[in-house]
């Protein structure tokens, strides 16, 4: 049976030391920037290179997570923070920033690129569209099935999977609920666990806010909080999938969470790999252990086997458990102790007059450090047990000296300063040395630095003749027929109306067509169940549509494979934020949309003609495989609704649509963005068109919010005084 990866998280070096210790082979870690876990510890830079060193001495992996969304200045200092980890021997980068792939293949040939599950890689087709990129493993979205990962194995790259830890609500890297009600961005590694707060719900066809009690007053939740997945009693089926690496969450966590979890975890593994035929039993002590280590109230096996459910859901108790002291301190002990140490032998000579010698041994390289002259002793000498106990104090090293020879000539005096000094210098030296066949091959694999690719600067962008296109896209049949009289410049139409064949819709955008660009909205997630249905879409829609707007890379892989001949448009889900993914998307599709968490700053640099910008519309704070409505009366099967709602602590509403065509639930925020206010300085931006987002409004609604648009554009007297509340994002500031 090939062997699972064991892929530990380490928020600190003591964790990483804990995670080796108790018996992973690779850890995934973070550098002061560009990590998902802004909060953490994380190493700084020599701290990398110590531990990248340590692990290739025991033949384990370290695997660095670059996995947020990167603005244009921040992504130009990525090949300069690589550099030294590369040269060290890093084993791969995990990235979310479509940006970083072609930059760092080029940059850093040798390097592995694993995709973060923050890029929400959903099935076959997205991972074949990353493998033809260069990468060699994807993280996949944790809400897929074991049937899933397995048609995804068959496309050839590595799968790694998560087995245990915290759970996110949403698909992760489809979440702005922090970013646009916490005002800290889980993209940009700073989330603000506002999934983990409570709300009230409220389901259309109930009336009312859900009560409870004698009083009948409104009941708070925790509806947005899962439980924590520990996955111990499913190895096996697992294993027997193809998985490549077993992935445990917790960069956040202490030392002994990291220890504890991993070293259960590996005894199974290994237990499973030798004995195969025989009954798998999982003992009550063990997952009890599990349970007792900084875990939430239940855990759950996560999305291999089920959908969603209200059996995932922390709803009364979201808090972590305190971890016990006494077990807290037998891990930490257990971890110290066995703490792994290459062995290594030594020669020492000492001579009066002649440089002290230090020579040490392991596997198979020597090493020679010359220190300080001994000197004649004038009171008591040095003994040869003196020279041993200082040099076999090896302390933070990867090393134990096992054996080694003293050699003295007469009586002699050196300073123990002068030896402690000798020691360390030679470990490095010898540790150094043991490693330093990756590190010949790395530097001999730097590309020849040639001319960069300039783009337009920001400051060459001049004033706008005319203002831009007006693209508009609508969810619902009433929204579409209210704005189809309206000279708009492309519109999107949901394809979920195009589910069933509806004559009234059809024929009036067959019509609409003739003069207008009409295009068609893909589903903000695609599975493999979903493909049926996004074939029955185009097909029902191919009379009139001259293209699509999508919102995933499953998507844009299918469309590649099936030949789509049609315009492609990037939802802002695909987040755009850095030249480098502008220029990665430039030949690939007809228009981009740039990322809301950017600033004007952030979208100026953005120079593509094909820039779209998001002006108007509710924003999709969280899409998600879990269901609002199931979890609290059970699922409803069919259609589409966008009349129930999550009520925060402050009593604002979130809408929430229950998508049952395609199994999951789109929570938008309170209130819609609205750029009105800025329109002049948004025609200085590159790009030829404004997109206009309808969810949640009514047909009149929408219609009067282009008509003001379409008044403007033509240089008319327009008013938007009738809107009352909105934000403006992170237009003025980005993202933080």
């Amino acid at each position: 049976m090939k062997k699972v990866e064991l892929l530990a998280p380490a928020g600190n070096y003591e964790s990483f030391l804990a995670a080796i210790s108790a018996g992973a082979d690779a850890v995934y870690l973070g550098g002061g920037r560009f990590g998902a876990r802004a909060y953490a510890e994380n190493f700084t830079q020599e701290e990398l290179c110590q531990a990248i060193r340590y692990a290739h001495l025991f033949d384990r992996k370290v695997y660095l997570t670059v996995n947020t969304v990167l603005k244009t200045d921040e992504i130009e200092e990525v090949p300069r923070f690589l550099l030294p980890l590369y040269l060290e021997g890093l084993d791969a980068v995990i990235i979310q920033d479509i940006g970083m792939l072609d930059l760092i293949r080029k940059e850093f040939p040798l390097l592995e690129i694993h995709i973060s599950t923050q890029m929400a890689v959903t099935g076959r087709y997205g991972i074949r569209f990353l493998k033809s990129l260069g990468a060699s493993r994807v993280v996949p979205a944790r809400e897929l099935s074991l049937p899933e990962l397995k048609a995804m194995k068959e496309e050839g790259a590595e799968v790694e999977s998560f087995i245990h830890g915290a759970m996110c609500y949403s698909y992760s890297g489809q979440c702005l609920f922090s970013s646009f009600l916490g005002g800290r961005s889980g993209n940009r590694g700073k989330c603000a666990g506002t999934c983990r707060l409570p709300y009230k719900i409220c389901l259309a066809d109930k009336g009312e806010e859900r009560k409870s009690g004698k009083k009948r007053q409104s009941r708070e939740e925790y509806p947005l909080s899962l439980k924590d997945m520990c996955t111990i009693e499913l190895l096996p089926e697992l294993m027997e999938a193809g998985i490549d690496s077993f992935k445990i969450e917790g960069r956040m966590k202490r030392p002994e969470y990291v220890a504890g979890v991993v070293s259960v975890y590996r005894r199974y593994r290994d237990m499973y790999m030798e004995h195969p035929v025989e009954p798998y039993h999982v003992e009550e002590e063990d997952l009890k252990l599990l349970k007792s280590l900084y875990i939430r109230t239940q855990i759950q096996e996560g999305y291999y086997y089920k959908r969603n459910g209200r059996d995932m859901v922390t709803l009364e108790h979201p808090g972590y458990r305190s971890m016990d002291d006494k077990l807290q301190k037998q891990i930490h002990e257990a971890y110290q102790v066995s703490i792994p140490r290459l062995e290594a032998t030594g020669e020492i000579c000492l001579k009066e007059g002649s440089p002290a010698l230090f020579t040490l041994t392991a596997k198979g390289k020597s090493v020679t450090v010359s220190g300080e002259i001994p000197q004649q002793a004038k009171k008591r000498p040095l003994s040869a047990a003196d020279v041993e106990k200082q040099l076999s104090k090896t302390g933070n090293t990867a090393f134990e000296l096992k054996a080694l020879t003293v050699t003295m000539e007469g009586d002699l005096f050196l300073p123990l300063q002068k030896l402690n000094e000798l020691r360390r210098e030679a470990f490095f030296r010898l540790e150094e040395t043991v490693t330093e066949e990756i590190r010949a091959k790395r530097l001999a694999s730097l590309p020849e630095k040639g001319s960069k690719k300039e783009t337009a600067p920001s400051s060459a962008l001049g004033k706008s003749s005319g203002g831009k296109a007006i693209h508009v896209a609508v969810t619902t049949k009433e929204q579409c027929l209210a704005v189809c009289g309206l000279e708009m410049d492309r519109l999107y139409v949901h394809g979920d109306l195009f589910l069933t064949p509806d004559a009234e819709l059809i024929k009036r955008l067959t019509e609409y067509a003739k003069n207008h660009a009409v295009w068609v909205t893909l589903p903000e997630i695609v599975r493999q169940e979903d493909l049926p249905l996004l074939d029955l879409v185009l097909k029902n829609s191919s009379g009139f549509a001259s293209g699509v707007l999508i919102s995933n890379l499953e998507t844009y892989g299918y469309l590649n494979a099936v030949s789509y001949s049609k315009g492609i448009a990037l939802h802002n889900h695909m987040y755009v934020i850095n030249r480098e993914s502008m220029l990665f998307w430039e030949s690939r599709a007809d228009s981009i949309s740039a990322s809301p968490e950017g600033s004007f700053r952030d979208w100026s640099l953005l120079t593509s003609p094909k820039m779209e910008y998001m002006c108007y519309g509710r924003i999709p704070v969280m899409v998600t495989a879990n269901c609002i409505r199931k979890t609290h009366v059970g699922c409803r099967k069919h259609g589409i609704t966008l009349d129930d709602c999550l009520i925060d602590r402050y009593q604002k509403r979130l809408p929430v649509q229950i998508n049952c065509h395609h199994c999951l639930n789109i929570i938008y925020n309170a209130v819609p963005l609205s750029l009105h206010g800025y329109l002049e300085q948004i025609d200085t931006l590159p790009g030829g068109s404004l997109r206009l987002e309808f969810t949640c409004e009514t047909g009149e609604d929408a219609k009067r919010i282009l008509r003001e648009y379409l008044l403007r554009q033509h240089g008319k007297e327009f008013d938007f005084s009738f809107l009352r509340e909105f934000t403006t994002g992170h237009y003025k500031k980005g993202a933080l």
